[in-house]
């Protein structure tokens, strides 16, 4: 999954091993992922893209 950090583009989140390189970064561990979402928002990182909502029709 791509997130993007639009406030901080070079910005390295040590803990979770994530560095952003020109404002994205590709994560592809479900925790980390989860993490960077737990974000607070002045940071300014946001899941890039989407994926179907958890309350999808098919659910």
């Amino acid at each position: 999954m791509k997130f993007t950090s639009t406030r901080y583009p070079a910005l390295t989140v040590h803990d979770l091993g994530v560095t952003f390189v020109d404002g994205e970064a590709e994560v592809t561990d479900k925790a980390t992922a989860d993490a960077l979402r737990k974000l607070p928002s002045e940071v300014g990182v946001r899941a890039a893209g989407g994926r179907p909502p958890k309350d999808g029709p098919d659910s």
